[in-house]
């Protein structure tokens, strides 16, 4: 009875403890829920019935959806501003955010640099003259709207500013003419401009602005996630996972500019 007694307590102990262990391990929260909730600072509105669907600013969706499958949950994202994530993940509303800017994060913040760092290059017609930051002066500068940074320098440029739902409409406004200058991320111009179709706006200005990284934000007690989540952006970079997503999203938005100029529309 007494052995009975002991066996049946070490069971109990050992499923207690393979509880906690499990509790305790990356993204306890996200895994009860079943899916993995993730800030970004900007998400561009939905099309409309019938529009088609284009390809996002940056790489915020690209890196979700792989820490997604990395952790084996779906992934939801969820528009927040930076200055609002410390109050969004202390309340469980989301799992962990992206931002560029970690000033200003509480202590109860913890902040994993992804590796993934990136300022505005110019996409220019190259039979054009613009060389240097101060020849947009007055001139049409485009970009999507979740491109902060680029609008910001071309502002700063005393360009004329226009912004679109996603990047691939801001180029195909440079490639029809209505729009001088385009602007996207120097890591994913280079993959963008090696397509044959984009030989003539291969020129571009002088490198200016700040370069920026993309880092995680989670709760700083969550040592379990943040020691996983350390361990995987190491991995991502010996996986060459940024040479990847870049290329993808260049290739994803040529096929969008394509569509847009060379496919007509089935809808009318």
């Amino acid at each position: 009875m007494i052995r009975h007694l002991r066996l049946f307590v070490l069971g109990a102990c050992l499923a207690a403890g393979a509880a906690a262990q499990a509790q305790a391990g990356p993204f306890a929260a996200a895994r009860e829920r079943g899916e993995l909730v993730v800030g970004v600072p900007y998400l561009a509105p939905p099309p409309e019935a019938g529009a088609k669907i284009r390809t996002p600013d940056g790489l915020d969706a690209a890196m979700a959806d792989r820490l997604g499958q990395s952790l084996g949950l779906p992934v939801r994202l969820r528009q927040l501003p930076p200055e609002q994530a410390s109050a969004a993940l202390a309340a469980g509303e989301v799992d962990l955010a992206l931002a560029d800017d970690t000033a200003g994060q509480p202590a109860s913040v913890a902040v994993q640099p992804t590796g993934y760092a990136a300022r505005p290059k110019a996409v220019i017609r190259s039979d054009t003259r613009l060389r240097r930051p101060a020849d947009a002066r007055g001139r049409s500068v485009c970009m999507a709207e979740a491109a902060t940074a680029s609008r910001a320098l071309a502002q700063s440029w005393g360009a004329v500013v226009r912004t679109y739902r996603v990047p691939s409409d801001a180029l195909v406004a440079v490639r029809e003419g209505s729009c001088d200058i385009g602007l996207v991320d120097d890591a994913v111009w280079d993959p963008l401009i090696r397509f044959p179709e984009w030989k003539k706006f291969s020129s571009t200005l002088a490198a200016d602005g700040a370069r920026r990284e993309r880092v995680w934000l989670l709760p700083a007690d969550d040592s379990a996630s943040r020691d996983w989540l350390g361990q995987e952006m190491r991995a991502w970079d010996r996986a060459g996972a940024w040479k990847a997503m870049t290329a993808k999203w260049a290739r994803d938005v040529a096929f969008d500019v394509y569509l847009d100029q060379e496919v007509p529309d089935c809808h009318g």
